[in-house]
């Protein structure tokens, strides 16, 4: 037995036993302290978070106490605000029940004094109306009996009451017009509407397309209108009304107002002595060329002077029709 426990093989055998014996011990001594200090480091952790919750919960503590006395403080106020409307509750009841009372007895007082006034408005203007027709019918009676009307000048007659020629390629329209009335030309495009008289002073005020125009007897004025361009004239003034001229409704082909030409075109007048070329027609104007490359414009009604030589040349033009001029001209 002695020499088996002496021999090389059990010593070294039991040297590792014994080695991994105290190894054993020494590795669990670490883990143990390894554990240990793990489950302090967790517990400080714990702690502190336990320290930090309770401070919060604190916190949280003192605020509802907080909100509890300002409740506690303010239940005062509200006991005497619900006080005060239980004892205005009386008060809006009854204001409640005189509303639609109140309503309906002032809607029916209203609705009666409309019917009386309605009344005595209905009889007072059937006491004036009565009043006035009466008054009317004396007027009447005393009235002289009317002289006869004096024949109306024929209707080629140039020269007006005051003395004033007309230009006679206007003719004159029918008819005698007074205040409020209206002379219709060239189909209905011109309208004069009479909307003034001064028989004494030979004048009168007219609305020509909507535009208040003054004449004064013998005096002309150009007229644009849908169809081109014309003339109106006043030719006399009486307490009757107006009379008027206008080349509105003269035919472009019966040669009274001139030839007519369109822009682009030559015009040859005075015996060839005018050359008048047509450029453009604008409005109530047409831009001629006379004799030359200058251009002027020329509104209708209106004549330019032309020196040709010692000869005194004269352009006239006298109306726009669409989209053509009606030109005349002569020297002498």
């Amino acid at each position: 037995m002695t020499d088996i426990l002496k021999s090389p093989v059990v010593t070294g055998v039991g040297g590792v036993i014994v080695g991994l014996l105290v190894g054993a011990l020494l590795s669990l001594s670490t883990i143990d302290s390894k554990i240990g200090a793990s489950i302090g480091s967790a517990m400080d952790d714990v702690t502190e978070a336990v320290a930090g919750d309770e401070a919060a919960l604190s916190e949280v503590t003192e605020r509802l106490a907080a909100l509890e006395a300002s409740v506690s403080e303010n239940s005062g106020e509200v006991t005497a605000l619900q006080e005060t409307v239980s004892g205005y509750s009386s008060e809006f009841a009854t204001l409640a029940d005189r509303i639609p009372s109140d309503l309906g007895d002032g809607i029916s007082n209203l609705e009666t004094r409309i019917d009386t006034v309605a009344a005595d408005l209905g009889r007072r203007m059937s006491e004036t109306a009565s009043e006035q027709t009466a008054a009317l019918r004396g007027a009447l009676r005393t009235q002289p009996t009317p002289a006869a009307a004096p024949e109306p000048a024929p209707a080629d007659e140039a020269v007006s009451e005051a003395g004033a020629a007309m230009p006679p390629e206007l003719r004159m329209a029918d008819g005698t017009r007074g205040i409020g009335e209206t002379f219709v030309l060239a189909e209905g495009a011109v309208r004069a509407f009479v909307r003034r008289i001064d028989a004494d002073g030979g004048t009168a005020l007219l609305s020509i397309n909507g535009a208040a125009t003054p004449l004064a007897v013998g005096e002309a004025v150009p007229v644009s209108h849908g169809s081109g361009a014309s003339r109106l004239g006043l030719h006399s003034v009486s307490q009757d009304g107006v009379r008027i001229g206008s080349d509105c409704d003269v035919p472009t082909g019966d040669g009274a107002l001139g030839t007519a030409y369109g822009p682009g075109e030559l015009a040859m007048l005075g015996d060839g002595q005018l050359r008048v070329f047509v450029s453009g027609i604008f409005g109530d104007e047409a831009r001629l060329a006379i004799n030359g490359l200058e251009t002027l414009r020329v509104r209708v009604g209106e004549a330019r002077d032309v020196a040709v030589g010692e000869a005194k040349c004269l352009v006239n033009v006298n109306g726009i029709r669409g989209n053509s001029v009606l030109l005349s001209g002569g020297c002498s």
